[in-house]
């Protein structure tokens, strides 16, 4: 934990002590968090979309009700600031694994693998080689825009403890937009992959511009939350003026972007469903990783913080128009026998 919190520079003591707490509590039980995508995953892919949907729609709930309740203290909860913010975490995925086991031991979904999964079988190795040629590149995907993320951190931890606050609380609000893109994705990459292998390819764009068209409508929907009305967001998780007036300026910056970003989340997940997770990834990761670049010039041009958040923003928007050209390309080029 000591060298890692160290990568960001965390001299305050005050501020070393909470981010240690925090990461000790949610990545002590990362574990819930891995079964949730694993079974998420699973269920979608076998037809029960409802199933991640509902769970992660009550984990999120239970997130938003338990991270005022438990950083703020209010009513018989205790006051625990950044550690009530890891345990509201760690509480939601857990409630989310929760759901998901019972809804599946109780699923009258016909025929349900899960239902009578031995997790100790051993399988094939083609199975293995064939997981592995799709999973890895996402893998990679996934561990380099942690490392992304931990440079802006760091970056955003020069500005003061109120803004490691809003860059943690601001990803929680923004959860509306992600966990419900995400949802698409898993979806669209089920219903995808199953009508590629179907060799139904009027079915795949069908698919494709419903969730475009349905995605484009919440996305608005988020954002003029985000735009126009972000102090009230703001004053449930926050009072102090100088974190206050740091969690309006993000809302309003990243809240320009909610909609590119759904569609982005949801494209990549359409692209896996063909096969073109090496694709996606590469696209990710140069995107991804221009914030960094990006957020040091904009900083540097005086626009501080907020240059942060704008680096964020122009990237999601960016990476939104490219996978949308990049899928409409692909899908224009399948053969009608697929």
């Amino acid at each position: 934990i000591q060298p890692l919190l160290g990568f960001f520079n965390l001299t305050d003591a005050e501020t070393y002590t909470a981010a240690r707490s925090y990461t000790l509590i949610t990545c002590g039980l990362i574990l819930f968090s891995y079964l949730n995508l694993t079974l998420t995953g699973l269920s979608t892919a076998q037809g029960d979309s409802r199933t991640p949907l509902l769970a992660n729609f009550i984990g999120l709930a239970g997130n938003m009700i338990l991270d005022p309740l438990l950083i703020l203290g209010i009513g018989p909860f205790p006051r625990l600031e950044v550690a009530g913010a890891a345990i509201a975490t760690v509480s939601s995925q857990i409630l989310v694994f929760v759901v998901m086991v019972m809804r599946i031991r109780h699923s009258r979904l016909e025929p349900n693998v899960l239902q009578h999964l031995n997790l100790l079988s051993v399988f094939p190795k083609e199975y293995y080689k064939h997981i592995f040629r799709i999973g890895f590149p996402t893998a990679i995907q996934g561990s380099i825009y942690c490392f992304i993320s931990m440079i802006l951190t760091r970056m955003v931890s020069g500005y003061g403890a109120a803004a490691i606050a809003t860059q943690r609380v601001g990803g929680q609000i923004e959860s509306v937009s992600w966990n419900t893109a995400d949802g698409f994705a898993s979806a669209l990459n089920a219903f995808i992959a199953q009508n590629y292998g179907a060799r139904k390819k009027d079915r795949i764009r069908k698919g494709y511009s419903l969730s475009f068209r349905v995605l484009t409508i919440w996305g608005l929907f988020v954002t003029a939350a985000f735009v126009f009305l972000p102090e009230p967001i703001a004053r449930l998780f926050f009072h102090e003026k100088e974190a206050l007036d740091t969690a309006v300026n993000y809302l309003i910056i990243i809240g320009f972007s909610e909609v590119f970003m759904s569609i982005e989340l949801m494209t990549v997940g359409a692209l896996s469903g063909l096969g073109r997770t090496r694709l996606s990834s590469t696209i990710s990761v140069i995107l991804t990783g221009s914030r960094i670049p990006l957020a040091l010039i904009l900083t540097h041009a005086g626009m501080g913080l907020n240059g942060v958040w704008w680096a964020l923003t122009i990237s999601s928007i960016v990476k939104g128009i490219v996978f949308t050209l990049t899928f409409r390309h692909i899908s224009r080029r399948l053969p009608e026998k697929v």
